[in-house]
């Protein structure tokens, strides 16, 4: 496959591509997060993410194949059955690949940290990759890619800091029971 090729793959596949990424490390991330600070517990913390991960992975694949089927019924495609089945499965493996690399991102840390210690550094690396998709998707969006990087990073984060915030009040009103 030659560079032409490639870029126009990756062209096809970019809303999965991004999509999945973006929305496994920001789910993941809240998710560790919450549950750390919720709990102090590496256990917890893990099972919570690994489950996170694998549950979203089936959902947002599901989701993918359905939502590309239903778009491409509805716009008349019905006459390219081998396509429309073809794009949609694609659709739904491209969103699950980059759903499972990126929600184990955030959990990094935590395989190696107290989780006291894990949540900067999950958060840092997580931010790093936030801002690297948007940059890199630039490229593809003909967007400035700084502006791009930023851009992902902010509304991310934003969306990520739900989940700190729910373990801080849940942690508040059990405290130790969630132990």
């Amino acid at each position: 496959m030659n560079h032409h090729q490639f870029h126009h793959k990756i062209e096809k596949s970019i809303r999965e591509i991004v999509f999945g990424l973006e929305d496994s490390l920001v789910t993941s991330l809240g998710t560790v997060t919450g549950v750390a600070v919720g709990t102090q517990n590496t256990f917890a913390i893990l099972l919570s993410g690994v489950v996170v991960i694998f549950t979203s992975v089936m959902s947002m694949s599901a989701g993918s194949y359905l939502s590309s089927k239903a778009t491409e019924q509805a716009n008349g495609f019905l006459f390219y059955k081998q396509k429309w089945f073809s794009h949609s499965f694609r659709a739904a493996w491209v969103m699950g690949l980059f759903y499972l690399f990126g929600g184990f991102i955030p959990l990094i840390p935590y395989f190696f940290l107290s989780p006291q210690k894990a949540i900067f550094p999950a958060i840092l690396l997580t931010a790093f990759a936030l801002f690297f998709i948007g940059f890199w998707s630039g490229h593809y969006t003909k967007r400035q890619r700084v502006r791009s990087g930023i851009e992902m990073l902010c509304i991310s984060l934003g969306a990520a800091l739900i989940g700190s915030i729910i373990g801080q009040i849940a942690h508040l009103i059990f405290g130790n029971y969630l132990i």
